[in-house]
């Protein structure tokens, strides 16, 4: 389970410089950790999830470019739509002007995607019949 995501960052936050107001390269590999973890658990479920480009560890004096942010949020895109996502945010589109908003919707998105295959999962043997046609009448 993902309970390490953040998506509650604030304007705040932004303006009094919290931890939470910066996007940094911790940040950027929690995402990317949760962006494998979810896809894995999809695909262990049988969904067909689009390859991911190689992702680099962020170090704290890192500077992402615009083609490496561009990467990230495609491959946080590449999950949108495997299933229905109840209230799933509006991912961004792009790297242009991320902002806090859209920092907490990529984490809520991975949250949500991760909620939805622990109900996956948990819906197998909801009616209480493991195998079909295991007993004999």
């Amino acid at each position: 389970m993902l309970e390490n995501m953040i998506y509650d960052r604030t304007a705040e936050d932004v303006a009094a410089g919290t931890d939470k107001g910066y996007y940094r390269h911790t940040d950027l590999n929690r995402v990317q950790a949760a962006v494998l973890y979810v896809r894995a658990r999809y695909l262990d479920m049988g969904y067909n999830a689009v390859p991911l480009p190689s992702f680099r560890t962020w170090a704290a004096n890192d500077i992402p470019r615009y083609p490496q942010m561009d990467a990230y949020i495609r491959a946080v895109r590449s999950l949108d739509g495997l299933i229905p996502v109840p209230d799933a945010p509006f991912l961004p589109q792009s790297p242009d002007r991320l902002d806090w908003r859209g920092a907490n919707a990529i984490e809520e998105f991975l949250t949500r995607m991760d909620d939805s295959a622990e109900r996956i999962a948990g819906a197998w043997f909801y009616s209480d019949e493991v195998f079909s046609g295991e007993v004999d009448l």
